[in-house]
């Protein structure tokens, strides 16, 4: 038996496009219960608000500065928070003079723009734009770039444990067709490479622990000290261009599409989605873009590369679960002959409500609402809808 139902009239298929705004509400992310709206106006698109919390939000982190872009010693400027999450900016311009090991969480580092070596205590992993690396809580690493200038790294921190989403491929068939985990590298022991580098000096490790920064100091290079290890790929490289990207004739697919990575009881997925292959015949009832949405988490885009806009890229986007976060659809057609499009958008979901902080709200964009449009989906203001194009004039005042 069937499990949707209809009521009222539908209009079109909900893989189609017509002259009403469909929106998809669901719960437990994008796996819960569901229902897709037909509506005569877009909710996503409020005239005021009165906390700025409600809405929307994106920046260009350009114009911030983590303290690690002019001191050794800085550290990564902290971006969103929430319940057992953060995100966080790093501009690292020199090597960290001490190795580092966060007790409170597990990390992923998003190396966005920038080349570095990362040694960790079970070796030295080399990394270059669109690498991510897994850094589970309590072990030590220390990052060195190789260019003192246009360094970017996101740092999403999350108390639950980071799980490859393998077993979510694996409930669509084998996960290798999806994505394929013996790509990742895995480190190799650094202690043989020159025995010399150890030396008999000091060497201080920074601790994260309680909220707060703390320091031991060894008498060795915990970087370079083990010799061997067996166990699980407990640290590990992956690139979220070797993520392939799925698609459909008829519509769109939800963002965990593109998982590779995910929190223990779905508490976060992190996904990496590029523009999806065209389809050589679209159907008639077909369309593409994703309509209006809205669940239970929170999500936080990163446009990593935009061939198309590039002047996005980099930008940082909350869409939070108190209002639907606009669609962008377009009629099917067939495809053009410009070749693959090479756009990548990082999508961080949680279940945990994130706010910015004080200094990253200072660099938000003045009006989400029109900047959701050229900044989030970097097209001209002539393709959003009317009332958008109509409030661009306007000064983003908010009640």
């Amino acid at each position: 038996m069937a499990s949707n139902t209809r009521k009222g009239r539908i209009p079109y298929k909900t893989t189609g496009m017509g002259e009403y705004v469909d929106e998809i509400y669901s719960l437990g992310g994008f796996f819960g219960d569901w229902a897709h709206l037909y509506r005569r106006h877009n909710l996503a698109h409020p005239l005021r608000w009165s906390d700025d919390r409600l809405m929307y939000s994106g920046l260009d982190p350009a114009g911030l500065a983590a303290t690690d872009a002019t001191d050794p010693r800085g550290t990564p400027l902290r971006l969103l928070e929430g319940d057992g999450v953060a995100v966080l900016l790093s501009q690292r311009a020199a090597a960290m003079p001490f190795a580092e090991k966060n007790v409170d969480a597990h990390q992923i580092r998003f190396y966005h723009r920038g080349r570095f070596r990362l040694e960790t205590e079970l070796g030295p992993l080399e990394t270059k734009p669109g690498d991510f690396v897994v850094i589970p809580r309590g072990l030590i690493y220390r990052e060195t770039p190789l260019a003192p200038e246009g360094n970017v790294v996101y740092v999403f921190e999350t108390e639950a444990p980071i799980q490859l989403a393998e077993t979510l491929w694996d409930s669509v068939g084998y996960a290798s067709l999806l994505v394929d985990y013996s790509e990742m590298e895995i480190p190799e022991p650094a202690a043989g490479e020159d025995p010399a580098a150890a030396g008999d000096a000091e060497h201080e490790l920074r601790i994260r622990y309680d909220g707060g920064w703390h320091s031991m100091t060894y008498g060795f290079d915990p970087c370079r000290d083990v010799i061997g290890w067996v166990g699980d790929a407990v640290i590990f490289k992956m690139n979220v261009w070797n993520v392939p990207t799925t698609g459909t004739s008829h519509g769109h697919l939800t963002p965990p599409s593109g998982a590779v990575l995910w929190g223990e009881d779905r508490a976060f997925f992190f996904n990496a989605l590029s523009v999806p292959p065209a389809p050589r015949v679209p159907p008639p009832d077909g369309s593409f873009g994703a309509p209006s949405h809205l669940n239970d988490y929170d999500e936080l885009w990163l446009n990593h590369a935009s061939q198309t806009a590039p002047q996005t890229e980099g930008h940082l986007w909350l869409l939070p679960r108190t209002l639907p976060h606009p669609g962008l659809k377009r009629a099917a057609g067939p495809p053009s002959d410009a070749g693959p499009i090479r756009t990548m958008k990082i999508n961080f979901d949680t279940k945990a409500a994130l706010s910015w902080t004080e200094e990253a709200r200072a660099a938000l964009f003045a009006d989400p609402l029109t900047a959701k449009y050229t900044s989030f989906f970097g097209v001209p203001l002539e393709a959003a809808p009317e009332n958008v194009r109509r409030r661009a004039g306007h000064d983003g005042a908010r009640s």
